[in-house]
């Protein structure tokens, strides 16, 4: 393996690209068949108020107690996804009528996995847990698929105590499907109006909302009550012991097995000397720009993602990692890691001059692969038009030969940040490029940017 001038491996050296104009033109007819204005996702179905709220008002602070939460649900599902749906596609994507929704694994049925602090018998398991079976009911009905399975793992610290595997059937999913379309039509109807009037009550009104307690919500509890519908469409609800105590020993396996990441995301390897100050400087001191309007980037990427996955069932899921490093996940598309990216650039780039243009393109997705264990992987950019035109799309299929190049290179910046963060500079680091320098809340301290066109490494 060659060394750049720089000293590392010569990655660039290992890349191959391409470029699918096919994909490109089938992204484009997709994107022209799909429905206008956002989608609504299941999440947001599920509570039409507190979605109101959050899709209207200012950004709200998550309290503590339920960032905690948040943050212990998601280390759990990164380790026990495998466990639960070894044969499984997981955070399987599935689009449908405007309505979008993440399930966590795919097998014959959707898997969908829950932790709690108490344990709750089949039999009381709609009326104690109803937006976690309106949440199974709502996949089945995308997926028409009249059973799901709902894996609750009762939880201590990091550690499983429990757990309890439930099989619920639904009857009448074209009925689920209606309710759905009606719930994401009166959220979109008040969105367009500016007021919430109408929106059933939150089914956990007074029990601590982030946007009640803070300046946002005006919510009296007198709202009408949350509908039944789906609730009464449950067929049965049937307990799986034997799954339990199979699943119990294997999933503390794999919580024992697992390590705390150090590099928490793939841009910390990109741009280790922003990762740097990121870490070294409390957010308290960092300036925060302030906030802008929704601007036409931000509708053109968010056309980019829905147009990605209104294709079939299990083209987009979450590739499962190698390793717990980094903690981010690594989304494919096709069974290949993907980059999705949105651009201005007035000349678009070219299979010769992606790396060399965009080399951040070629470092993250060369990660990205290592992780999963891949070769190759895609890059989509979606090309800002004129307004009122529809974006155009160029898609890159990168190849990595060899792919351990970027495994090597891995190792060394981090071996790189862990020196800087113990001796306290980052005069090591590699550069971060120029077209960063402008908005980077540390270049007084840094000012890596100042060489202009200079690059990452």
């Amino acid at each position: 393996m060659t060394e750049g001038g720089d000293g590392e491996p010569d990655w660039r050296g290992a890349v191959r690209v391409r470029e699918d104009a096919s994909l490109a033109a089938e992204l484009e007819e997709r994107r022209a068949r799909s429905p206008p204005g956002p989608s609504v996702g299941v999440t947001d179905l599920l509570a039409l108020r507190r979605a109101y709220w959050r899709l209207s008002g200012p950004p709200v602070a998550v309290p503590p107690e339920r960032q905690a939460r948040l943050e212990s649900g998601r280390f759990f599902h990164r380790q026990v996804e495998r466990v639960v749906a070894p044969d499984g596609a997981f955070e399987v994507r599935v689009r449908r009528e405007g309505m979008v929704g993440r399930v966590d694994a795919l097998t014959d049925r959707p898997v969908e996995v829950k932790t709690t602090s108490l344990a709750v018998a089949a039999d009381t398991l709609v009326s104690d847990r109803p937006e976690q079976v309106e949440q199974l009911g709502m996949y089945c009905a995308l997926l028409e698929r009249p059973v799901g399975r709902l894996v609750a793992l009762v939880t201590q610290g990091d550690a499983v105590e429990e757990v309890r595997t439930y099989d619920i059937g639904f009857r009448d999913l074209p009925a689920i499907l209606a309710e759905m379309r009606s719930r994401a039509e009166a959220l979109r109807a008040c969105l367009r109006a500016g007021r919430a009037d109408g929106l059933p009550r939150c089914r956990w009104y007074g029990r601590g909302c982030e946007y009640r307690n803070g300046p946002t919500c005006d919510c009296s509890g007198a709202e009408p009550d949350p509908s039944l519908v789906i609730l009464e469409r449950v067929e049965r609800v049937e307990p799986r012991p034997e799954l339990d105590s199979e699943l119990l020993p294997r999933l503390a396996e794999a919580l024992r097995a697992s390590t705390p990441p150090s590099i928490p995301r793939f841009r910390d390897m990109i741009y280790p000397r922003r990762a740097y100050f990121e870490r070294t400087r409390p957010s308290s001191a960092v300036p925060v720009p302030p906030a802008s309007p929704r601007d036409r980037g931000q509708e053109v990427y968010r056309q980019l993602i829905e147009t990605i996955e209104s294709g079939t069932v299990g083209e987009v899921t979450r590739l499962p990692s190698l390793s717990a490093e980094p903690e981010e996940e690594v989304g494919g598309f096709r069974g290949a890691p993907f980059l999705l990216r949105t651009s201005r650039a007035r000349t678009p780039l070219t299979a010769d001059t992606v790396v060399s243009q965009a080399p951040q393109y070629a470092l993250e997705l060369g990660f990205r692969c290592t992780a999963t264990g891949r070769s190759s992987g895609r890059v989509i950019v979606a090309y800002e038009p004129a307004e009122g035109a529809p974006p155009r799309f160029k898609v890159f299929e990168l190849e990595f030969a060899p792919v351990s190049s970027f495994a090597r290179l891995w190792r060394q910046r981090a071996r790189q940040l862990e020196t800087a963060l113990r001796n306290q500079t980052p005069l090591d680091l590699p550069s971060c490029p120029g077209w960063m320098f402008a908005d980077c809340p540390y270049r007084a301290e840094c000012a890596c940017g100042s060489e202009p066109g200079r690059s990452q490494r």
